[in-house]
């Protein structure tokens, strides 16, 4: 069995995102390990016995800083002596596969939740981003992605040849997202007000997230709407660079709406509050094939969600939600508001919603396709090594 390494950015994302994967291949017999910021503390990969290293990523487009990140994970690769390294997010992705290049790992996989360029970029700046992806794909031995856009794109433009990327799609726990919970019991047992139409986006609070543009559709949508609640269901980590949260406060206190909006920090009980909540709003500028729209739509919620790569690959308009162009408060307002007069709507749209994420978004199908891949990449990397 293969010696694989799983490196993220941070212990906040190996435990929300990555865990399932690194114990389905531990289960195979694989020896696996994980990098990431912050270290270990997950309590189901110490019960695996998967050991989990400390690793200080670039957070700043520094030079010095990445070309220092590399030659530590050099150090790494070289005592561990890993047959595969599977890396995950920008910094650490680049990190991982240039040094796992130049320890000639015999296979470097990267697994991409979503090109670092997007739609609304300045366009020499995403011409930029595409041209780091090219460079890097050349180092790469084959990438996974969880966007079919994304596959398609990176094969036109040149990024990696046809057969060294592989769409995956992405997958979440459709039993613990489930419309499962009475709400009035809830509601009592969160704290929230009820009879409430409660409005409710998760994520952490971060520039790009798309929260001012909902916050400012909330305004113009809530002086026409009583009874209505916003529920930010997130907040900040440690790592994330120029926090935005204390902006963000001032200005639901500038709008008057400080009795109107709630936000509830990062929080382990995500599917409670989805579960006291009538609509789903996603306003980002950049995603992947983002977890928290699928687990909203697990919970038989309606979602709106800004049309971008990603996001139009798991709404169908006018079935399970609407879209709406990026930065466009007043269309996303203007939803709010059909959906909110629309409870017939609503209920149709959900119950889609549900049917699609349990359909097409199983976390137990995702996992086999991403282990799937990576045995059958470690035995033509075995066989290449044989011949």
């Amino acid at each position: 069995m293969a010696r694989i390494l799983q490196v993220c950015n941070t212990s906040f994302y190996l435990g929300r995102f990555l865990v399932p994967l690194v114990l389905e291949l531990a289960a195979r017999g694989h020896a696996v390990e994980c990098v990431c910021e912050g270290g270990g503390g997950d309590g189901r990969l110490v019960a695996a016995g998967v050991d989990v290293h400390d690793f200080a990523f670039p957070r700043k487009a520094s030079i010095p800083g990445f070309l220092g990140a590399i030659r530590h994970m050099r150090s790494l690769l070289r005592r561990g002596r890993y047959d595969c390294v599977d890396s995950h997010n920008r910094n650490a992705s680049i990190v991982a596969r240039v040094a796992a290049a130049l320890e000639r790992v015999p296979l470097n996989v990267y697994t991409a939740h979503g090109f670092y360029f997007h739609d609304n970029q300045h366009a020499v700046l995403r011409e930029l981003t595409v041209w780091l992806e090219m460079a890097l794909g050349r180092v790469t031995t084959f990438t996974l992605s969880q966007s079919a856009e994304d596959v398609a794109f990176a094969v036109r433009r040149g990024i990696v040849p046809s057969d060294r990327i592989a769409h995956i799609g992405n997958g979440i726990d459709t039993a613990r997202f489930s419309p499962r919970f009475d709400r009035t019991e809830v509601e009592t047992k969160l704290g929230l007000l009820p009879r409430r139409f409660r409005i409710s986006t998760t994520g952490r609070i971060v520039k790009g997230k798309g929260f001012e543009d909902l916050l400012r559709a909330y305004a113009a949508f809530v002086a026409d709407a009583d009874d209505t609640e916003l529920l930010i269901v997130g907040g900040n980590i440690a790592q994330d660079v120029e926090p935005f949260q204390r902006q963000f406060v001032a200005d639901i206190a500038a709008l008057g709406l400080e009795g109107k909006v709630r936000i509830t920090g990062i929080v382990e009980n995500v599917e409670e509050y989805l579960a006291a909540s009538d609509l789903f709003v996603m306003a980002s500028y950049r995603e992947g094939m983002p977890r928290s729209l699928i687990e909203a739509m697990a919970m038989s919620l309606p979602c709106l969600a800004t049309r971008i790569r990603g996001c139009r690959e798991i709404v169908e308009e006018d079935v399970s939600g609407f879209l709406f162009p990026p930065g466009d408060q007043a269309s996303l307002g203007r939803l709010m508001a059909e959906c909110f007069r629309d409870s017939e709507g609503r209920a149709r749209m959900g119950a889609q919603a549900r049917l699609r994420a349990s359909r097409d978004f199983s976390e137990t199908d995702y996992v086999a396709r991403q282990v799937n891949e990576i045995e059958r990449l470690l035995a033509g990397a075995d066989r290449a090594g044989r011949g």
